[in-house]
């Protein structure tokens, strides 16, 4: 029966509207997908940012390299603008630092990409500041990086950056002023000391055959002090505490070292090379700088410095270029202090690109990406060619000797480059544990009251170990009583110039003196 009420519709009549408003709907859907799908519209803009170091290279010689590093990768990624952030006005490597700390303290200001100074890595890790990378960066491009850099840069398996430098520690000297003071004779350029006391002894000759006719004629530089930041406890301390036997950190207790053998020893060094007035403390205060160029004026005879001296100093495009470099200068390796196995210790250090851990994880895997484009074998080289922005160092990729653009580097000085490489073998390097630059701090005060309060040796380690309980905890410090080893050092005998170790145990139930010996 139908009703009487004419505003009342059939039910079919209804399904059929709704019917026909579902097909509509579902063809007007289908044509929005099409369109999109086949219209080109603009990816989304992104910015990288990148921080590196301006104190000794400008920011355009940054901005070029970066371009020029990831010019195929830009191509690639039209949507990705590059920015180079600085930070400018640092005159120093711990400057640098205290802005790069500024710019990582917020996400609006942290760059994306950051170099570093390998050794930060486990400190900036600690702060949570480092992105991990193992999920963004092919496992293949960390096996082709040397174990002794990428080691400094991985933190319990994990790694935290991609090594674009490394550089090794060295003895240079002036091949004209060793020959003048009978270190070696007229006929030899050669000279390599197996010990502590021939270093010593070296100095000596020069500070009594050349200085008293040339007042301003350095015999030996070794880094100290706050004024010299790293290059004071890296290039300088380490370079001789290691060849000691001895460290900072004892890896089995995971504790720091506040007394040993060895820090007495490189504590013993200093005090007699600075008090005997064989070094001073001025070329600290430039390193790197001033003192590659006294060497290159004949004003510095012995210089304990760095592997990428040649490149940033010394080589064709560099800051004061030394044309037969190898007929003036001479290179040694530092010996262990008193020549035993393996003879001869350096320092490995260098740099490498890491992420900030605050970039959006939709945005990693483009930053790794561009991380890996900027780190290849290629630019690992260009880097590091005489005049770039890290020049003197050398790549850390395993392939990069078949790289055609390897001899590019010390084009003017290849053997230079056999040497630099081959004493890799002798490398020890920086713990990568996050307090370590507290630690350094730490020995670069001691070793600036070495040379200007002339603490006695006995002294310098109560006070080190005083500060490193201090700056890391009484509980990450091992052995907070003084060694019972007994020193004498013997640093001037006016007979025959030379500089001794004796190290005689003794029984002392106290364990509470270290004696100490000086004259």
């Amino acid at each position: 029966m139908q009703s009487s009420n004419p505003d009342i519709k059939p039910k079919g009549k209804v399904w059929t509207y709704v019917v026909i408003i579902i097909v509509i709907v579902a063809i007007i859907s289908g044509g929005l997908i099409y369109y999109y799908s086949t219209f080109q519209h603009p990816a989304k803009q992104e910015t990288i940012s990148i921080a590196a170091p301006v104190y000794s290279s400008s920011t355009q010689d940054w901005e070029d390299f970066i371009n020029n590093a990831t010019q195929s990768w830009q191509a690639a990624h039209p949507n990705v603008t590059i920015k180079f952030v600085g930070p400018s006005g640092a005159s120093s490597e711990g400057q640098y630092y205290t802005k790069l700390d500024l710019l990582t303290s917020s996400s609006s200001t942290a760059p994306s990409v950051m170099l570093e100074d390998m050794f930060y890595t486990a400190t900036y890790q600690h702060e949570g500041i480092l992105s991990p990378l193992n999920s963004y960066v092919n496992s293949t491009v960390f096996d082709n990086v040397f174990p002794s850099a990428l080691g400094q840069m991985t933190i319990n398996g994990t790694y935290y950056g991609l090594p674009a430098q490394v550089t090794d520690t060295l003895i240079y000297y002036n091949i004209t002023l060793l020959q003048k003071a009978g270190v070696i004779s007229s006929s030899n350029t050669t000279w390599q000391p197996t010990n502590w006391t021939q270093i010593i002894d070296a100095a000596q000759k020069v500070n009594n055959t050349l200085v008293p006719t040339d007042s301003s004629l350095i015999p030996l530089n070794i880094y100290e002090g706050s004024k010299g930041d790293e290059a004071s406890s890296f290039t300088g301390f380490e370079g001789l505490l290691y060849g000691t036997g001895s460290g900072l950190y004892n890896f089995t207790d995971h504790k720091w070292v506040g007394y040993s053998n060895g820090l007495n020893e490189t504590f013993g060094f200093y005090k007699t090379v600075f008090d005997e007035g064989l070094a001073t403390s001025a070329l600290s205060s430039t390193p790197y700088i001033t003192a590659g160029q006294d060497l290159q004026q004949g004003k510095l005879a012995i210089a304990i410095d760095g592997s990428w001296m040649y490149g940033y100093q010394w080589a064709p495009g560099a800051q004061h270029p030394i044309n037969n470099f190898t007929k003036y200068i001479g290179v040694a390796m530092i010996p262990t202090s008193s020549g035993q196995a393996p003879g001869f210790n350096t320092m490995v250090g260098g740099w490498g690109w890491a992420m900030y851990n605050g970039t959006p994880s939709s945005e990693k895997p483009l930053v790794a990406s561009f991380m890996t484009a900027l780190d290849n074998t290629s630019n690992q080289i260009l880097i590091n060619e005489p005049g770039q922005a890290l020049a003197g160092g050398l790549p850390t990729a395993k392939n990069a000797v078949n790289n055609t653009n390897f001899a590019k580097l010390m084009p003017t000085a290849p053997s230079l480059d056999t040497f630099y490489t081959n004493i890799l073998k002798y490398g020890s390097y920086r713990p990568p544990v996050a307090a370590y630059p507290k630690v350094s701090d730490a020995l670069q005060q001691v070793m600036g009251d070495i040379v200007s309060a002339h603490y006695s040796v006995s002294h310098a380690a109560t006070v080190y170990n005083s500060l490193l309980v201090s700056a890391v905890g009484g509980t990450s410090v091992v052995a907070t009583t003084p060694y019972t080893p007994y020193f004498s050092i013997n640093s001037h005998d006016t007979g025959n110039n030379q500089f001794n170790y004796m190290s005689n145990l003794y029984s002392d139930v106290s364990l509470s003196l270290l004696s100490y010996l000086l004259w």
